[in-house]
């Protein structure tokens, strides 16, 4: 290897030539990571548009309507988490109790 050549070499020749490499930070992992998932979600939503059983316009005023109602729909969550609870319950107290007798 001549003078020039060894010129020539940057950090990380020098360092796989003593088989090490450059310690990589958290963002080397994170950034191709988020761009994989936002290609996936972007790929994702055209599918479900181009597959969706309404034309566009429909398509939009419906997704609209929902956002629209998110709020309301997010309020009645918890009590519709306790009814079917309730109703689980009841189910398991019967069968249990059919069980016994």
């Amino acid at each position: 290897m001549t003078i020039d050549q060894i010129k020539a070499l940057g950090k990380d020749d020098l360092l796989n030539m003593l088989g090490l490499e450059t310690k990589r930070s958290n963002t080397d992992y994170v950034m191709p990571a988020l761009a994989v998932f936002g290609v996936g979600a972007l790929v994702g939503v055209g599918l479900g548009l181009l597959l969706a059983p309404r034309p566009g316009r429909e398509l939009r005023e419906d997704i609209s309507r929902r956002v629209a109602h998110a709020p309301e729909a997010l309020a009645a969550l918890p009590h519709k988490a306790s009814e079917a609870m309730h109703r689980a319950s009841e189910q398991v107290s019967e069968m249990m109790h059919e069980n016994h007798s």
